[in-house]
C-alpha cells in the first residue's frame, strides 16, 4: 500500500502494475532506465491528466501567425502563441527553431513550460472536418457543432456522438441515428432520454435496453417490444399510448421521469457493466481482456487505469485515446507507442514529457513538432548526441523529483475550471488556487438578459428565435439556438432547451456512476464484489452471474 502524495488516501500497486512497468523502461542506447512506481493514487493521476485537456471552452482571438480572427480553445489573453489550423500545417515554419539547450541548473518542467508559450500551438484540434468551426478533438466530422471528441460524425450538436448522424445533446453515443438526450448508447436509432441501451429503435426514457423497439419508460428489458413501464402492451394499444404523447409539455416530462425512477431502482444493475470481456473490472467494458479499473474501454488487452479508449494493448493510465500500444500516463490522440507522460501525439513513438507530436519518434521535452527524430526540448541531435544527453536528462529529473511524474497541473496552459478535470472532479475557485492551479472568471457579458419568450410548443416556435439570445435557467448563461438544431426539435417534435449547453452536459455527466471501484455485496447472492455502483446508491445491484440469470 501507499499513500497518495495529492489526496493522501491509501492505494494499492499490484504485481500485475509492476510486471507493466517492467515492460516500459527507457531504452536509450544500450541504456535501460526504469520507470518508477506512481506516487499519486489512480484517481488523482487521472485528473492532473485531464487539467490538460480543454474541450468545451471556446474563444475568438487572433492567430498568431496570420493576424486573422479564429475560434480557439486558448483565451484570447492567454500567454501562448497560437496558429490557425491551415496556417499551423504550413510548411515556412519549424518547431526546431524555438529549440533549446537543457539547463542543468533548473528543473525540467520549469524548462518545458517556458518552451510551451514560445512554439506556436494550433488553435483546434479538429482535423477533415467541414463546415464544423465550433468543434474540438474531432476528426471528419460534417455540419456539425459543439461537438466534442468524436470522429466520423455528421448532422450531429452538442455532445459526444462518434459515427453518428443527426443527435443533439449527447455524451458518449455509437453508430446511433435521431437520438437525442442519450447518455452511453450504441446503435440506437430514433430513441429520446435513453441510457446504457444498445441495439434499439424508436426508444423513450429507457435505461439499460438491448435489442429493443418501440418501448417507453423501461428499463433492463432484452429482446422486447411494445412495453410501457416495463409492461407489454398490444401494438394497438401501444401505439395509442404513444401517439397521446406531447414531449413539448413538461408536465408529462416529470410524471414519466418520476415514474421511470421507481422502475430503474426496481431492476437490477449489473455490477460491471461489461459484454464479451474476459478478467475485467471497472464499467462500460466491451470486447477486452485484462483490462482493470477501466471505464468505458473497447477492444483492450493488458490494460489498467483507462478510460475513454479503444484498441489498447499493454497500456496504463490513458484517456481520449486509441489504438496504441506500451503507452503509460498518456493524454492522446491515437497511433502512438511506448509514449510515456504525454499529451496528444499520433502516429509517434518513444516519446517522453512532449506536447502534439506527430510522426515522430525518439523526443524528450517537445512540443508541437511533426516528422522529427532525436530532439530535446525541440533542439535537433544526432543520434549519438542524444544518446549521449537524455540519460543525463534523466538523472536530473530523478534528483528534482520529477521523473516518473506527469506535468503538473500548474504548467497547463488552461485554467483548471478550463478543462475536463473540473467535470469530472470539480473544485471551487479557492480549492484550485489552495493547490495552486490556475482559474478563469466567468466572463459578465455571457450573461445578458434573454430577449424573446419561448413558446411551449414547438410548433409556435418562430425562426426567428435563433438570431435572440437565450439565458440559462439554472446558471444565467447565454445561449443561442442555431436554425440546424430548430430543424431538428421542429421535425422531433422537441422543446427549445432552457438550459446552456454547457449546463445540459454537466447534468448527463452526473448521471452516470463515478469512475471508481466500490466494495459491496450482491443484492442477490450476498457475494462481495467490486463495482462503480456507491454501497450507498439505492439501486439493486447484482454480481454478473447474478446479473445474467436475471435478465436472461
Amino acid at each position: 500500500m501507499k499513500t497518495c502524495l495529492q489526496c493522501h488516501t491509501p492505494f494499492e500497486i499490484q504485481d500485475r502494475d509492476r510486471e507493466f512497468y517492467k515492460k516500459i523502461p527507457l531504452m536509450i542506447g544500450s541504456k535501460s532506465i526504469p520507470i518508477p512506481e506512481p506516487t499519486l493514487c489512480p484517481l488523482c493521476r487521472q485528473r492532473r491528466r485531464f487539467s490538460f485537456r480543454n474541450e468545451r471552452h471556446l474563444y475568438r482571438r487572433k492567430c498568431n501567425g496570420s493576424g486573422k480572427e479564429i475560434i480557439s480553445m486558448y483565451a484570447p489573453e492567454s500567454s501562448y502563441k497560437v496558429y490557425a489550423q491551415d496556417v499551423w500545417w504550413q510548411t515556412n515554419w519549424d518547431a526546431t527553431e524555438y529549440g533549446r539547450e537543457f539547463n542543468f541548473s533548473r528543473s525540467f518542467f520549469e524548462q518545458f513550460a517556458e518552451l510551451s508559450k514560445e512554439v506556436p500551438r494550433i488553435a483546434l484540434l479538429n482535423a477533415n472536418s467541414e463546415n464544423s468551426e465550433y468543434c474540438n478533438f474531432t476528426g471528419d466530422v460534417k455540419n456539425s457543432n459543439l461537438i466534442f471528441g468524436p470522429v466520423y460524425s455528421e448532422d450531429c450538436y452538442y455532445g459526444s456522438p462518434y459515427y453518428s448522424k443527426n443527435c443533439v445533446d449527447t455524451l458518449v453515443l455509437r453508430e446511433c441515428e435521431l437520438c437525442y438526450e442519450c447518455i452511453d448508447c450504441r446503435k440506437l436509432y430514433n430513441s429520446f432520454y435513453c441510457q446504457d441501451c444498445n441495439n434499439s429503435d424508436f426508444l423513450l426514457y429507457c435505461f439499460d435496453l438491448q435489442s429493443c423497439s418501440e418501448c417507453i419508460g423501461c428499463a433492463g428489458l432484452r429482446g422486447k417490444k411494445f412495453c410501457i413501464f416495463n409492461e407489454q402492451y398490444s401494438k394497438t394499444d401501444y401505439e395509442k399510448f404513444k401517439k397521446d404523447i406531447n414531449l413539448c409539455d413538461p408536465k408529462f416530462h416529470e410524471t414519466v421521469i418520476e415514474k421511470f425512477e421507481k422502475i430503474k431502482n426496481n431492476v437490477p444493475r449489473q455490477a460491471i457493466l461489461s459484454t464479451a470481456s474476459e478478467n475485467v473490472s471497472g464499467s462500460h467494458v466491451f470486447s477486452s481482456k485484462n483490462t482493470f479499473e477501466s471505464f468505458f474501454s473497447d477492444r483492450c488487452e493488458d490494460c489498467s487505469y483507462c478510460s475513454q479508449v479503444v484498441d489498447l494493448k499493454d497500456c496504463y493510465d490513458n484517456n481520449y485515446t486509441e489504438e496504441n500500444e506500451l503507452c503509460y500516463d498518456y493524454l492522446g490522440m491515437y497511433g502512438t507507442r511506448k509514449t510515456l507522460f504525454s499529451l496528444f501525439c499520433r502516429h509517434t513513438n518513444e516519446a517522453y514529457y512532449s506536447d502534439y507530436l506527430v510522426n515522430c519518434q525518439y523526443v524528450f521535452g517537445c512540443t508541437n513538432l511533426h516528422n522529427k527524430k532525436y530532439c530535446l526540448l525541440n533542439k535537433q541531435y544526432t543520434q549519438e548526441e542524444y544518446e549521449k544527453l537524455i540519460p543525463k536528462v534523466v538523472e536530473h529529473m530523478q534528483k528534482t523529483g520529477e521523473w516518473g511524474e506527469f506535468f503538473p497541473t500548474s504548467i497547463s496552459p488552461f485554467a483548471y475550471n478550463e478543462t475536463v478535470a473540473q467535470e469530472y472532479f470539480p473544485l471551487t475557485k479557492a480549492e484550485a488556487e489552495k493547490f495552486g492551479w490556475k482559474w478563469r472568471e466567468d466572463d459578465q457579458k455571457e450573461f445578458q438578459p434573454q430577449t424573446v419568450q419561448i413558446p411551449k410548443e414547438i410548433k409556435e416556435v418562430p425562426d426567428t428565435v435563433c438570431s435572440e439570445i437565450l439565458s440559462c435557467e439554472v446558471t444565467g448563461k447565454n445561449y443561442r439556438i442555431i436554425p440546424q438544431e430548430l430543424a431538428f426539435y421542429k421535425k422531433m417534435n422537441l422543446p427549445i432547451p432552457l438550459k446552456h449547453p454547457d449546463q445540459r452536459h454537466k447534468e448527463r455527466i452526473e448521471k452516470r456512476n463515478p469512475r471508481k471501484l466500490f466494495n459491496r455485496n450482491c443484492d442477490k447472492c450476498g457475494k462481495q464484489m467490486m463495482t462503480s455502483y456507491p454501497p450507498e446508491t439505492t439501486a439493486k445491484v447484482y454480481c454478473n452471474e447474478c446479473y445474467l440469470k436475471e435478465v436472461y
